[in-house]
């Protein structure tokens, strides 16, 4: 009798055992089902490659690069072929980048990241956010939007001085709001680079400072002209700046030649234009005829030529030897301009 009983309260206790062990198992499973149907696809693997960008920098010492750490998840399906890294610049470019070290394309492991060094000058998008893409094979191919450094490099004013020289002019760099200094490593004028400069380049600027520099370059040649001036610095940041440069126009007219009483010489009127932008003295009168250089030496020179006015000067020379020869006079200034013209040499007195 009392074995029948402890049997019977074994099968009621094996009965609530099992009872839990099927609800716990239906609950489980119930679950499982539940969140399987209504799990979002993020929570899903991935089919195809899926890479990220973990993080992009810029460094002020060097604006010639920039690194870009690619990450491919533990998750992901299989190897990452990276094809290419390109940036797209607020002016809506978008530069491919060409160099990079390592060498592109580039396979990754899952789980593995790898710093990817891209070459290319971004010294005239400081401050501005680019795009940057990473391209993968046969893969989903990450985009991330950056802010480069603002590296504040600027050409602040050029100055050319037409009524003191015309074989110089000074160019002021600043660097204000800069996070580190410059090396000014050169100066160019419409892409020519100036080889003489004062003080000597390669010139250190540090950062929220400002240096004038003289640019001994005759300009001459520019005068009247918009010019592009671009100072360079050894990091590879460059800044620009547009001019007008100042003209100072001298017009010689009036050549008359004169022997009274064997006392040879001849007068020569010179202009300075209503165009130009500033005063000039003359210092100096010379003819060249049969190769020969003949300096004139005319009384009250130096002599001062304000804008639209003129000045007429008797330069006394023993023509005689050169009747009927072909004479090139020449007007100097004291600033370094010039101005010339032709004549004929009576062929009598």
């Amino acid at each position: 009798m009392r074995l029948a009983e402890n049997v019977k309260g074994l099968s009621k206790l094996a009965s609530i055992i099992l009872m839990v062990i099927f609800f716990l198992l239906g609950a489980v499973l119930s679950y499982i089902w539940t969140m399987g149907f209504y799990a979002s696809s993020e929570f899903q693997l991935p089919s195809k490659t899926n890479v990220s960008i973990e993080n992009v920098q810029f460094f002020a010492q060097n604006a010639t690069f920039f690194n870009v750490t690619v990450l491919n998840p533990s998750y992901s399906p299989s190897d990452a072929m990276i094809e290419r890294i390109k940036v797209a610049t607020p002016d809506s470019k978008v530069q491919s980048i060409s160099s990079t070290l390592p060498e592109l394309p580039l396979p990754l492991a899952p789980g593995r990241s790898q710093t990817i060094k891209s070459f290319w000058n971004w010294g005239n998008h400081t401050g501005q956010s680019v795009d940057v893409y990473v391209l993968v094979t046969d893969g989903s191919g990450p985009a991330v939007e950056v802010r480069t450094l603002f590296m504040n490099l600027t050409v602040t004013n050029v100055i050319f001085e037409p009524s003191v020289t015309v074989s110089h002019f000074n160019v002021t760099v600043a660097s204000m709001g800069s996070p580190t200094s410059f090396d000014i490593s050169g100066i160019f004028v419409d892409e020519a680079e100036v080889i003489d400069v004062t003080p000597t380049l390669p010139h250190t600027l540090i950062s929220n400072a400002s240096r004038t520099l003289t640019v001994n370059r005759d300009w001459t040649d520019l005068q009247g002209k918009t010019v592009s001036l671009a100072v360079q610095t050894a990091q590879g940041f460059v800044a620009y700046r547009s001019v007008t440069v100042p003209q100072v126009k001298l017009n010689i007219s009036n050549i008359v030649f004169f022997n009274i009483t064997d006392s040879f010489y001849f007068n020569a009127t010179i202009q300075n234009s209503a165009e130009s932008a500033a005063k000039v003295d003359i210092n100096k009168i010379t003819v060249l005829v049969e190769g020969q250089n003949i300096t004139i030496v005319v009384p009250a020179l130096p002599q001062t030529l304000e804008p639209d006015s003129t000045v007429q000067l008797a330069c006394t020379w023993d023509w005689s030897p050169f009747r009927s020869k072909n004479a090139t006079i020449t007007v100097e200034t004291i600033q370094g301009f010039k101005a010339s013209t032709e004549a004929t040499v009576p062929s009598t007195p």
